[in-house]
C-alpha cells in the first residue's frame, strides 16, 4: 500500500520515515509526531535538508523536513526542492522552539551553540554568553558540554532535558526558555513523492501549495497572479520569491492559500494563472489554526 493522506487509515506495514538529523532535534520531534498516524514506523536520520528530501529516491515513504520558522521565515532549500523534484506535501505540524542552557559550572568559560539555535537566542546570548563555540548541531553542542571538563555550557532544546540520559545529569545550573520571542515555532511539513490528490473531506478544513514557475517573465505578472486570487476570492497564506538560479530578476513564487486544489474557487483561479505560466501543484492538507472560504 503505498504512502498517502496521513488523516487516512493506518498502514499495516512499516512506514519508513525520513528527517534532518541527529537524533533529538526538533525534526525527530516533528517526525515522531508524524508517526502517530501509523501503526508502525520507522524514523531514519539524514545529515542534510537534501539528502533527507532525496531519501524518498531510496525507499522512504514519507519525510519530514522544517518549512518556516516564526523568526528566521521560509526554508529556502526545501521550497527550491519543489522545482527540483516533483513532490507532495501531504501534511504539516507545528512545533515549539524553546532553547535552555545548561551549565557544568556556575561561571563557564565557553558556550557550545549549533549556528541556527543561535540565531534564535541571540538576545540572551549577547547579554550573558562567554565566548561561543559553534557546533553542527544541538546534540553535539551538549555531547561538547558533557565530555567538557572545564567551565562550560550548551545551548540545547529544552526538550532535551526530559530524555532519559540528560534528565540523569547534575548539572550546576539550568536557564530554561532563552529563546528570543516566546512563541517561536518551526512548521514541518511531510513529503511524499507526487500522487493523483485525494479527494477532500468535506468536514476538514484544508489549504494549499503551488509553485509558480518563472517561464514567461513580464512587466505585472505577480499582479496579474495576485488578481486571479482576489477575483476567485481565493486567501492567500504565503508568498514568497526564490531565485530561479538562472539570472537576476527571475523568481519561482511558493504561495500558500486557504481551500482544496478541487475546490471550484481554487481552480478557477489556478486556471487563469495556468493561462501565462507553468503552475505545479504540491497537495492540500488540513490544518486546524484557520477556516477556509473556500467550498
Amino acid at each position: 500500500m503505498p504512502a498517502t493522506y496521513l488523516s487516512r487509515e493506518k498502514f499495516a506495514v512499516t512506514t519508513k520515515i525520513a528527517t534532518l538529523g541527529p537524533a533529538g532535534t526538533f525534526s525527530e520531534l516533528a517526525a515522531r509526531d508524524f508517526a502517530k498516524r501509523y501503526s508502525s514506523s520507522d524514523i531514519v536520520f539524514f545529515p542534510t535538508l537534501r539528502r533527507t528530501i532525496d531519501a524518498l529516491e531510496q525507499g522512504a515513504d514519507i519525510v519530514v523536513v522544517p518549512i518556516e520558522n516564526i523568526v528566521e521565515g521560509i526554508v529556502s532549500p526545501v521550497v527550491d526542492s519543489f522545482v527540483r523534484k516533483p513532490l507532495q506535501i501531504i501534511a504539516e505540524v507545528a512545533i515549539p522552539v524553546r532553547f535552555s542552557v545548561v551549565m557544568n559550572h556556575s561561571q563557564p568559560q565557553r558556550l557550545f551553540a549549533q549556528f541556527v539555535a543561535q540565531g534564535q537566542c541571540s538576545e540572551w546570548l549577547t547579554q550573558h554568553a562567554p565566548d561561543i563555540v559553534t557546533t553542527a548541531s544541538n546534540t553535539e553542542a551538549l555531547a561538547l558540554l558533557l565530555a567538557n571538563n572545564e567551565p562550560a555550557a550548551a545551548l540545547i532544546p529544552e526538550h532535551l532535558l526530559d530524555s532519559g540520559n540528560i534528565a540523569s545529569q547534575s548539572f550546576a545550573k539550568v536557564v530554561h526558555d532563552v529563546t528570543d520571542f516566546a512563541h517561536n515555532v518551526t512548521r514541518f511539513v511531510a513529503l511524499q513523492a507526487a500522487q493523483p490528490l485525494a479527494l477532500p473531506n468535506h468536514a476538514s478544513v484544508y489549504k494549499s501549495a503551488v509553485v509558480i514557475v518563472d517561464d514567461a517573465d513580464h512587466p505585472g505578472l505577480l499582479l496579474e497572479h495576485l488578481q486571479a486570487f482576489a477575483v476567485h476570492q481565493v486567501n492567500l497564506l504565503s508568498l514568497v520569491s526564490r531565485p530561479t538560479g538562472q539570472k537576476f530578476g527571475q523568481y519561482h513564487f511558493f504561495i500558500e492559500f486557504e481551500g482544496h486544489l478541487q475546490h471550484s474557487r481554487v481552480q478557477a483561479a489556478l486556471s487563469a494563472i495556468k493561462l501565462r505560466n507553468q503552475v505545479i501543484e504540491l497537495g492540500s492538507y488540513t490544518y486546524s489554526s484557520s477556516s477556509s472560504s473556500c467550498s
